[in-house]
């Protein structure tokens, strides 16, 4: 069977935490690099975190899981417009000048170049926005 990678956690603990909690609901996982994660302490989570695994076909159980016992924060992912899952991120069509000079000003001074020129897009309904919305209408709590 096919594995794929869960979450990369800062460290070890909180990657046993999570296989445990993954294992407690049936859920079979690995860790990876938890001895790379003890000796690179306080690097970034790229080289010294902790990957988990589990079975591709488990995958949405787990992050459905995580998310509910807040383990992980929520995934914006849906227009909040239509509720579509079905968006791109793309530049703003009136900024892509502007988008550029700032790339190659970025080069030059080595600093980060922002978001400000880039936006979401509904492929349904044709949206633009900023930021998308938590979960779909249909899956919104009831209290």
């Amino acid at each position: 069977m096919r594995t794929v990678r869960l979450i990369t956690c800062e460290d070890s603990f909180q990657a046993q935490l999570i296989k445990g909690a993954l294992e407690n609901e049936g859920i079979p996982s690995v860790l990876h690099n938890v001895n790379t994660s003890n000796v690179m302490r306080g690097l970034i989570p790229a080289i010294a975190g902790v990957d988990i695994f589990v079975y591709e076909r488990d995958y949405d159980q787990a992050l459905q899981l995580l998310e509910e016992n807040q383990m992980i924060p929520e995934q914006l992912k849906y227009c909040p417009c239509c509720h579509s899952g079905n968006i791109r991120f793309e530049l703003k069509k009136r900024r892509r000048l502007r988008a550029l000079l700032a790339a190659f000003a970025t080069l030059i001074a080595g600093i980060p170049p922002g978001t400000k020129h880039w936006e979401y897009v509904c492929n349904d309904c044709g949206a633009h926005f900023d930021k998308p919305a938590g979960r779909k209408k249909s899956e919104e709590k009831t209290d």
